[in-house]
This record gives C-alpha cells, sequence and structure tokens, in this order.
C-alpha cells in the first residue's frame, strides 16, 4: 500500500520540479507599458532592465509591440518576472 503511494509522489514531485525550472515562455505581446518598460504575454507582467537582450529582429524594448509572438526567457525573484532574453517567433 506504500510503495504506490511513495510511487505517486516521486512522480507529481518529478512533474512539478520540472515545469517549475522552465523559465521561459511564449505568447503574443497582449500590452506594452513604455513608461515601466514591461509586457504582458500570458497574463504575465514582464519587467525589463538595462541588460535585458534582445534577439531575432529585436534590438531594444523600443522594438516591441502588442500582437507580436515572442519567447520570453526570464527569472522570478519572488516579486516580479524579469526578462532576461527577449526574442521574435514565427
Amino acid at each position: 500500500m506504500l510503495k504506490p503511494f511513495m510511487a505517486l509522489v516521486s512522480a507529481l514531485m518529478l512533474t512539478f520540479a520540472g515545469s517549475a525550472s522552465a523559465n521561459d515562455v511564449e505568447g503574443k505581446i497582449e500590452s506594452v507599458d513604455r513608461e515601466a518598460r514591461t509586457l504582458t504575454v500570458q497574463g504575465i507582467v514582464f519587467h525589463t532592465d538595462d541588460d535585458t537582450d534582445y534577439d531575432d529582429g529585436l534590438s531594444s524594448f523600443d522594438d516591441l509591440e502588442e500582437g507580436q509572438k515572442v519567447e520570453i526567457d526570464f527569472e522570478y525573484d519572488g516579486e516580479r518576472h524579469l526578462a532576461k532574453e527577449i526574442e521574435l517567433e514565427d
């Protein structure tokens, strides 16, 4: 009885551990706040800073527009999502 329970717990831990370490998201830009230097994708507000890298046709925050499909690599510091890299997707 204990073995099946432990197998289930182990499987759940591996499932959630895998998804928790995934620090990228893809989707269309829903909004851009130029003053705050943030963008929203999949309902998540991503902050940018001077260290944010822009690739695949993007050279700066000013290139971001609503409706663009992007991939964002980010870090979560417990309070906010900080974009480390933003690139255009096909």
